[in-house]
């Protein structure tokens, strides 16, 4: 092997470590929410919360909402409050379904959300 492989093959480990570190780290971090938003949502859904403080929970949610456990307080907020906010949940489900669940939008009236983003080539 020459010199170029040898620093190339480092640089390859070194990458990965670098990676697995964050990676970690992102594991962490989720866990740590689910421990810190857990009793906040057990806590604003034994009350009749404002609407602000519901929309408040779902957009710190939103920030881990791609991991399950979170997605589960996520649908909890939404259930509880459905009846008393129907708009505000309705955006907080959609945002969740642009986001995170796009193949639920096709073949349904909220299609033309997937589209949204793309920029207009004309």
């Amino acid at each position: 092997m020459n010199k170029t492989t040898i620093a190339a093959m480092y640089q390859e480990d070194k990458l990965l470590q670098d990676v697995s570190v964050i990676a970690q780290r992102l594991k962490e971090l989720h866990n740590d929410a689910v421990i810190a938003y857990t009793p906040q949502v057990q806590n604003l859904c034994a009350k009749r919360a404002t609407e602000n403080e519901v929309g408040w929970m779902l957009d710190l949610l939103w920030s881990f909402a791609g991991d399950e456990r979170i997605l589960q307080l996520y649908k909890q907020v939404c259930r509880t409050y459905w009846k008393i906010y129907p708009e505000t949940i309705a955006y907080y489900i959609m945002a969740y379904r642009k986001e995170y669940d796009r193949e639920s939008l096709i073949g349904t009236e909220y299609e033309y959300l997937l589209h949204e983003d793309e920029i207009d080539e004309d």
